[in-house]
């Protein structure tokens, strides 16, 4: 009894190995997702410049968080919609080059990190144009509609200046 018992266990395990194995997912296509993330970045220069606060919002989840670079934080379209409007209304004119992804990191076929920057023109109201280079980070979330939207964003005006030496 003991041998057929383990005659069958050997027989079972064999057939186990021998079994077809389920594949691996495919490996996100980097290309089309960048291809994808590029698309949503170029509506930029021209929600800018028509200060389409709609238009903005729709590149972010419900949830999202935007940060400007002067550390100003809003999360929730609600909020971000306030901060939106009060940015787009700050400035006479804003031209902008499209943005540029400098580095894509493919987390999953519905998630990717993005380090970008844009280069853009902005004329405060009662100054002179200023040019600037912001840099940004974005965290990008495909939603069920296949859309792809910013969940977290991080923006800058150039590098961090210099920490001033500590004083004693």
């Amino acid at each position: 009894m003991r041998v057929r018992i383990a005659l069958a266990g050997v027989a079972a395990l064999a057939l186990a190995a021998c079994a077809p194995r389920p594949a691996a997912p495919p490996k996100p296509d980097e290309n089309t997702i960048r291809t994808a993330l590029a698309a949503q970045l170029a509506k930029l220069p021209t929600i800018a410049a028509a200060k389409d606060t709609a238009a903005l919002l729709s590149l972010f989840t419900q949830d999202a968080t935007w940060i400007l670079p002067d550390a100003s934080t809003f999360t929730g379209r609600a909020n971000i919609d306030l901060g939106a409007k009060a940015f787009l209304g700050s400035y006479e004119s804003l031209t902008m080059a499209p943005p540029v992804i400098d580095k894509l990191v493919v987390v999953s076929d519905s998630e990717a990190v993005t380090f970008a920057h844009g280069n853009y023109t902005m004329t405060v109201k009662g100054k002179k144009p200023e040019s600037f280079v912001n840099p940004f980070a974005d965290l990008w979330k495909k939603g069920a509609d296949g859309a792809w939207r910013i969940a977290y964003e991080v923006n800058a005006n150039g590098p961090a200046a210099p920490a001033a030496p500590p004083s004693h």
